[in-house]
């Protein structure tokens, strides 16, 4: 028989042969791989212009910006007993009462807080479906053929 030491060896020499066999397939493929990535040409980028950055300091031929309008909170409170689903739909949101929907407070009152710039506002009350002017509200006016609740913001 042969000898243990022997077959160690052996073991030892057909492990080292397995292992580093696919070592060096790895190791020349990154070295083919790295030399084909060093080819590469670079472009240069160059600028078709010089960039200008502009100067810091405020401008005397600029005029100010516009002033913003100043905003109020417009609070619409509908009452009404066994409603399912309220809306508005104004001139303010372009008449389109998906744009504004009302939040349950109890079990009557339906209520929405809209921010609105100062001035007049014509608007209806979809309840249910179906379009009413605004119960606690006894401003009203004409739009379109029809008579609309109006809400002044102050």
């Amino acid at each position: 028989m042969i000898e243990r030491k022997s077959m160690l060896l052996l073991l030892a020499a057909a492990v080292f042969g397995l292992v580093s066999v696919p070592s060096v397939i790895f190791n020349n493929a990154i070295k083919k791989y790295f030399s084909f990535v060093g080819q590469w040409n670079v472009a240069t980028i160059k600028p078709s212009r010089t960039a200008v950055i502009p100067s810091m300091h405020a401008r005397a031929d600029k005029s100010p910006e516009a002033p913003q309008p100043e905003l109020r909170f417009a609070k619409f409170t509908i009452k009404i007993a066994g409603a399912k689903d309220v809306r508005i739909a104004g001139d303010f949101n372009r008449w389109n009462p998906e744009a504004l929907v009302l939040s349950r407070k109890d079990s009557k009152t339906w209520e929405a807080i809209v921010p609105l710039p100062p001035g007049k506002y014509k608007y209806l009350c979809r309840i249910d479906g179906q379009d009413v002017l605004d119960p606690l509200n006894p401003d009203t006016d004409m739009e379109s053929g029809r008579k609309v609740s109006v809400l002044t913001v102050k």
